[in-house]
């Protein structure tokens, strides 16, 4: 018993020497923040402790706005270019965004903790300020390299999208007219650069229009060229004589027009998306300048007076596309038919090494049964007559076909002769176009869908089809297979379809069960230099077990209307002798939107198709940029 006592004793002068300790620590380490040049802070009093810290925070920003117009550079560089800005104005939100964003890093003290008075000190580093904005211009280079690549492969949605969030983000920087970007055509100042580069893509797009869907005259088609070539994917509103429309996303040279009954509209007018302003809370930087910054107008956005009558679209010059990074060279590939954009390729010698799987890859000649039963179902679509051709799918068909017809009020825009492919024994009919909306989205979608059948003209799946540009990329790997190449696509196309239509089985099922999964997220996080504890930004690494990613798609699922996936700047590598011959790593830029969510980032799979109809998927990840200390997840990073 005397022994208890004692040990209880000696436990209680250990927690008074460590409170003891603590309190000195803490003494010391605030008389230091306060003393010292080094550092930035506010302290704040007040009855509640949300009212100390408003105050706290207040007297920083203030600081901070004085630290920053001290900054001759930063005076200087907007002054030179007031042709361009309001200076006074733009100098204000250029403070406001510096306060914003550092307000997001500063560390807090409690001094008193109530429950009469509370106490807060809130600081940050002078140093931090600078590395914050070092780390906003390494955010717009990759935006540029993503800008760039896209408009090489003409998606030009993601394109315009990056150009304009990369100039907002380069609006703010302390130093704006010394950053520069390495462009494929050299060095350049992105202040000069950026606006020019928008400019001269959006008065390279061409419109024409190519007829209605039926006799109602409502639903139009529009063909997108972008240098006499179609479009990739492209946004864009118009005009239809009473209002502007909802937003509509192009594919593959496609969009549509939508006039109200009996309309007299002749002609509209087209206005071109570029600054997304609907989408910038996907990042945390530009969600901090929304609305601070004066917007950047670009006439060559709206196109006036786009006839609607036929007009004869213009001859599409096949272009010899030199890729400035990998320097990659295009090849003819039998599989050309896969896409309707495919471009006349040189002669190539692909080789299959032994251990490669030897895939069964024929176009069918005859292809009548396909198309006629085709014809059937969409004759039936139209009419909203699903169950009367329930006899031509199988069972999992029609189900996905169901799911089809609840993704959003499908409309077909053409009736075309498609391509039939003969793959393994299914038959792939590439493709049919359409045009999706929702109720609770303000953007339509356009696009392409494939119908997989078996050989006994049965419906087995329905798939949206990749971008074009996608397609091409991987047709155009010289040394792989042509039956590798469609397995990949054919891949790709199902992973993308089945989180539009929330086949959560099947994204399960293509997981191995010991698969690693992991996703990250830009985070704050406290670092100890010198005694204080020092915010930095940071990356968080969240491991999932497959039954956890699982069950977070099945909450997701069930939340969303819709989900639409986006692919862009993909890169593959096919694992080569001395491995599994079947196994790919996939790094993709990838946009998600859905009803109440969106996202944009990377997303890195690791998947086996040794058997193209059973996947298995060994790694995904996904981060939402470049990691500063290792990049994007690859291959090489397990």
């Amino acid at each position: 018993m005397k022994h208890r006592f004692a040990g209880k004793h000696m436990l209680c002068w250990c927690c008074l020497l460590f409170c003891a300790f603590t309190t000195t620590l803490s003494a010391q380490t605030y008389k230091e923040i306060i003393s010292s040049d080094k550092y930035i802070w506010g302290e704040g009093t007040g009855k509640s402790s949300k009212a100390a810290n408003d105050e706290a925070l207040a007297q920083i920003s203030e600081q901070i706005s004085v630290f920053i117009n001290s900054q001759e550079a930063l005076v200087s560089s907007y002054q030179s270019n007031n042709s361009k800005y309001n200076l006074d104005v733009e100098l204000e939100s250029i403070v406001e965004t510096y306060s914003a964003t550092t307000l997001t890093m500063c560390q807090k003290m409690v001094l008193e903790n109530g429950p009469k008075k509370y106490k807060i000190l809130r600081y940050i580093k002078k140093s931090e300020i600078d590395k914050v904005f070092a780390m906003r211009e390494e955010k717009i280079r990759e935006m540029l390299r993503v800008a760039e690549r896209a408009e090489e492969e003409m998606k030009l949605d993601v394109a315009l999208k990056h150009y304009y969030w990369a100039q907002s983000l380069t609006r703010t920087l302390l130093y704006p007219n010394k950053m520069t970007y390495l462009a494929a055509e050299g060095e350049v100042l992105p202040v000069v650069w950026i606006p020019n580069q928008i400019t001269n893509l959006l008065k390279e797009l061409t419109f024409a229009f190519d007829g209605f869907t039926d006799e109602t005259n409502t639903l139009g088609r529009l063909h997108i060229w972008y240098k006499n070539q179609p479009v990739t994917s492209l946004d864009y509103s118009y005009w239809d004589g009473f209002d502007w429309s909802q937003t509509i996303g192009a594919k593959d040279g496609l969009g549509t027009i939508e006039l109200r009954a009996d309309s007299a509209v002749k002609s509209v007018n087209i206005k071109v998306e570029y600054a997304y302003d609907n989408e910038v809370h996907l990042d945390p930087d530009l969600e901090n300048i929304a609305g601070m910054l004066s917007t950047q107008d670009y006439p060559a956005a709206t196109i006036n007076n786009v006839r609607l009558e036929v007009q004869k679209q213009p001859t599409v010059q096949p272009e010899k596309k030199q890729n400035h990074r990998s320097q990659k060279t295009e090849q003819e590939s039998v599989m050309a038919q896969v896409i309707a954009a495919a471009q006349a390729m040189e002669e190539r010698t692909a080789t299959i090494k032994p251990t490669e799987r030897t895939y069964e890859f024929t176009e069918v000649t005859d292809a009548s049964l396909y198309q006629n039963n085709l014809e059937q179902v969409l004759n039936a679509l139209e009419k909203d007559q699903s169950e009367s051709i329930r006899d031509y799918f199988t069972e999992e068909g029609f189900e996905i076909y169901t799911q089809l017809l609840k993704y959003g009020n499908a409309k077909v825009l053409e009736r075309k002769q498609v391509n039939a492919l003969n793959f393994e024994g299914q038959i792939f009919c590439r493709s049919i176009p359409m045009r999706f909306s929702f109720r609770t989205n303000d953007k339509k979608f356009v696009e392409d869908v494939v119908f997989v059948f078996e050989q006994d003209g049965k419906i087995s799946s329905i798939n949206f089809a990749l971008e074009s540009a996608t397609v091409q990329e991987i047709v155009s790997k010289s040394k792989w297979s042509d039956g590798m190449k469609m397995s990949l696509i054919t891949f790709l196309e199902n992973y993308k379809t089945a989180f539009a239509l929330k086949r959560l089985e099947y994204i399960s099922s293509i997981f191995s069960d010991d698969a690693l999964i992991i996703t990250g997220r830009k985070v704050r996080k406290a670092n100890v230099e010198n005694g204080l504890r020092l915010n930095q930004a940071d990356f968080e690494y969240n491991r999932q077990t497959k039954t956890e990613y699982i069950d977070n798609l099945r909450r997701s699922f069930n939340s969303k209307e819709y989900i639409n996936l986006k692919f862009s700047n993909i890169e593959v590598i096919k694992f080569s002798k001395g491995f599994n011959e079947n196994l790919f790593s996939i790094q993709i830029k990838q946009d998600y939107y859905s009803s109440n969510y969106g996202d944009t980032g990377y997303l890195f799979l690791q998947v086996d198709i040794n058997d193209y109809q059973k996947p298995v998927i060994h790694i995904r990840t996904w981060q939402p940029e470049p990691d500063p200390d290792f990049g994007l997840y690859g291959p090489g990073s397990f």
